[in-house]
């Protein structure tokens, strides 16, 4: 996961909400949750959703919220995600700073009894402790040798805060697959989160031999690398997928050149 910046409310997304709420036929006003939810889902289904997910994915760089997947402003690709569910809030389910795109969890890709949704597929209408839009958290995220997303310990979050942002990796948004009791990885998910993690964290493995052998893995040189990275999470550039992997291990090494 990486830090989601929002970007101010786009005036076509302000001017349609001020007609929703200020139109009397279309019932906002006594819209009463949760029992008058599926009126409210009909009123966000009028949204200018094409303008909101341009929006969502230059500010998000073209990557999914949750897992980092390219995603692309167009209808099968980005799912509009109410960060706080539609049927909890009235407010906010108009509210374009409540919004995130999301990749489809894998719904167009399933592969037999092995097959493992995740993201908005799987979330559904869960509440949420883990939030992309919360810097201090994005800072705390970190990823595993065999591919796992896992929240530090020494992040200096409160304990508890972490229990509660692992059990939405886990459980909620199924991040690291499906895991048996004792917690091992039994079943990558269907978009195989997993497998590219592990696939990069081998890759920058690899990268870096090469550049200790031509004796250039220095601090100055790594430092260079992780600027060139954080780059392309400026402005509205897309950024390559996981790019939050590589970020990871590229900063732990430097901190191990540091010592």
């Amino acid at each position: 996961m990486i830090y989601i910046q929002k970007h101010r409310t786009p005036d076509i997304v302000q001017r349609k909400v001020s007609e929703i709420i200020n139109t009397p036929d279309s019932g906002y006003e006594f819209i009463r949750l949760p029992e008058n939810t599926k009126q409210l889902r009909e009123l966000f289904e009028n949204m200018p959703k094409d303008e909101i997910r341009k929006e969502l994915c230059k500010e998000q760089h073209g990557l999914c919220a949750y897992c980092m997947r390219r995603i692309e402003p167009k209808r099968n690709s980005t799912q509009i995600e109410h960060y706080i569910a539609l049927s909890v809030d009235k407010q906010k389910a108009l509210d374009y700073q409540n919004y995130l795109g999301v990749c489809d969890g894998g719904k167009g890709n399933k592969k037999g009894r092995a097959s493992v949704l995740c993201c908005e597929a799987v979330r559904e209408e869960k509440g949420l402790t883990i939030n992309p839009r919360d810097k201090r958290q994005m800072e705390a995220i970190g990823y595993k040798r065999n591919g796992e997303i896992f929240v530090r310990r020494d992040s200096g979050l409160d304990p508890e805060l972490v229990d509660n942002m692992q059990k939405d990796l886990d459980e909620v948004l199924v991040l690291n697959g499906k895991k048996d009791i004792s917690g091992k990885i039994v079943f990558d998910t269907a978009t195989q989160l997993v497998a590219h993690r592990r696939s990069i964290y081998d890759s920058i493995c690899t990268q870096f031999e090469r550049w200790d052998k031509k004796k250039c893995l220095t601090k100055e040189f790594l430092k260079e690398k992780i600027e060139d990275l954080e780059k392309q999470l400026q402005g509205d550039r897309i950024a390559e997928p996981y790019i939050g992997v590589k970020l990871y291990f590229y900063k732990r090494k430097y901190k191990k050149l540091d010592r």
